[in-house]
């Protein structure tokens, strides 16, 4: 087949080409001959090209299938990193609808609540474990003062204790040094309910033996004391102590309020410390601020 490429070419390079010359110069039977010896040669060295351009095509090839590969590399990276963006962005919108719901909550406690209100923001823990306190965003800038009451949409959280410019600590009522009046919203029976320093345990003290209370009471504020307002949700009774042996019984509450979940809670404005009058008879009101009512 080579052998034949080179007749070829030596035929081609000896003989004149038909369209340099004038067609007179060439004889008809030796132009038809040459044609067919041309063409024939042609259809028999055309596996030699096809062979020797098979390489060059296989490498173009293998290249376009490099870049292609490395393309959809560079999308898929680029699509992992807007889906770990979009994710992000998911988590973000997420978080922000469970606090758009918990604000919204807090601001039907507000519209319930007879008194104006603040909206804080808890940012710290107390380091105390003996101590069960909160920090808020909110202090004497933003009109709040020691002693007034701290609810959430829930229910019943605590009490600011101490105030900074634009800090505030929160007594949580399941503090053992906490007591607040309540009652039963069964029977509206008066009762004094005291933390037990638990992360969410509150016990009714000194329950005579023969008080009407249930497992599942409601127990809510009564309003005395001036400084929580009556009727808002305390907790619900959850066990009830033997009364043998005893002249009293004991029970303890589960808080309403979501003491270690809000993220943000209201402060009502006209909770601040108030005086006891001098006149007034040693009863119910001196030992509710016995304790941290007037802490």
């Amino acid at each position: 087949m080579l052998t034949a490429s080179f007749a070829l070419v030596t035929i081609d390079g000896s003989i004149p080409r038909v369209d340099k010359v004038p067609a007179s110069w060439v004889p008809n039977t030796l132009q038809s001959a040459l044609t067919s010896i041309r063409s024939g040669l042609l259809n028999l060295t055309s596996p030699v090209y096809v062979v020797a351009q098979a390489p060059y095509q296989m490498s173009e090839a293998l290249a376009d299938i490099t870049d292609d590969r490395q393309s959809l590399l560079r999308q898929r990276g680029d699509l992992q990193a807007q889906l770990l963006l979009l994710q992000q962005q998911q988590q973000r919108f997420n978080y922000l609808q469970q606090e758009n719901m918990r604000l919204r909550q807090l601001l039907g406690s507000k519209a319930q609540l007879p008194s104006q209100v603040t909206i804080a923001e808890i940012v710290g823990v107390s380091p105390n474990p003996l101590r069960a306190e909160l920090l808020v965003d909110k202090g004497h800038e933003n009109g709040i003062s020691q002693g007034q009451a701290v609810v959430d949409a829930q229910g019943v959280f605590g009490q600011v204790v101490h105030v900074a410019a634009a800090r505030s600590w929160v007594l949580l009522i399941t503090d053992r040094d906490h007591a607040l009046p309540v009652r039963n919203s069964r029977t509206g029976v008066r009762m004094i309910l005291g933390g037990t320093g638990g992360p969410e345990a509150l016990v009714l003290e000194d329950l005579p033996a023969s008080t009407d209370i249930l497992a599942g009471d409601l127990i809510e504020t009564s309003g005395l004391g001036g400084r929580f307002p009556v009727g808002y949700p305390v907790g619900v009774v959850d066990a009830l102590g033997d009364a043998q042996d005893t002249p009293y019984l004991s029970a303890t509450v589960k808080p309403s309020a979501a003491l270690s979940k809000v993220g943000h809670v209201l402060i009502i404005a006209d909770g601040g410390v108030k005086p006891m009058p001098t006149q007034d008879a040693p009863g119910l009101g001196a030992q509710i601020n016995s304790r941290p009512e007037g802490h």
